[in-house]
């Protein structure tokens, strides 16, 4: 089955990607409308393009500090999900009204100059709960080149677990041809019964199968060790996260695999 949907993928959406490349330049596709291909293939609208219908902040009710401009969702940094001593906000992030389970998830995404987002999946919420990262997996978005992270130890710049395309602290794509800032990028994440993809402007940049020794070496090491519940549940919360900085997401299309 894994096998089956790989080659679908390549065949389905790389191509797609290739040929529809430079999606903002073509006059002949409009932004946040399924085509009659994706119709076809049972993927639905996330984002409507016009309000947050089907979106609430995190822990909370109605969208706030979010708006759409012109067809496109624009977070403005407002919030970030850690300070300088590691204490945890309270979130600014955006998830899903509807839990998910396993899904095909694709996105059109920009960052300005050292901008810092990300999309994560499976996200509990509740009281017990501060921000998303504490359960849901992230496929990082960030500028990988001038973020001005400093790590601990006094070392400057991004370790390659905290780049684009991630899965966050866990799982890192061997290369990738990543945008900068200010222009899109064009992302997709595959979920199947814990087997997993990362895609990133029509490339795969690897897959991982949650609860293998392998993930269990990565999940129960590093930083999820001060994170009990992170990546244990299955079902839960789409998320865009706020970090601090402006970030931008349009054709937002989901498949639902159940």
């Amino acid at each position: 089955m894994k096998k089956i949907v790989s080659i679908f993928l390549v065949t389905i959406y790389g191509m797609c990607m290739v040929a529809c490349g430079s999606r903002s330049s073509s006059t002949e596709v409009k932004d946040n409308v399924l085509t009659e291909e994706e119709k076809a293939e049972g993927y639905t609208l996330l984002f409507n393009g016009k309000d947050f219908t089907g979106w609430k902040m995190f822990n909370g009710g109605d969208v706030k500090g979010w708006q759409v401009e012109d067809g496109v969702i624009v977070g403005y940094g407002n919030g970030g999900d850690v300070i300088a001593d590691t204490t945890i906000k309270v979130s600014t992030d955006i998830v899903t009204v509807k839990n998910y389970h396993n899904f095909q998830i694709k996105w059109d995404w920009k960052i300005g100059a050292q901008g810092n987002s990300g999309f994560l999946y499976h996200v509990q919420e509740g009281p017990k709960y501060k921000a998303p990262f504490e359960t849901g997996p992230e496929y990082q978005l960030i500028d990988d080149d001038n973020y001005p992270w400093v790590s601990e130890t006094g070392k400057e710049g991004l370790e390659d677990w905290q780049k684009t395309g991630c899965n966050y602290a866990m799982y890192v794509p061997e290369t990738k041809q990543v945008n900068p800032p200010g222009e899109w990028n064009s992302s997709m994440v595959l979920y199947k019964d814990g087997y997993v993809e990362h895609w990133l402007n029509g490339e795969k940049l690897f897959s991982f199968q949650e609860g293998s020794e392998d993930w269990k070496m990565r999940r129960y090491s590093g930083k999820w060790e001060a994170f009990p519940d992170y990546g244990i549940s299955t079902t839960g919360k789409l998320c865009f996260q706020d970090h601090g900085s402006k970030v931008y997401f349009k054709n937002v299309k989901i498949k639902d695999l159940d």
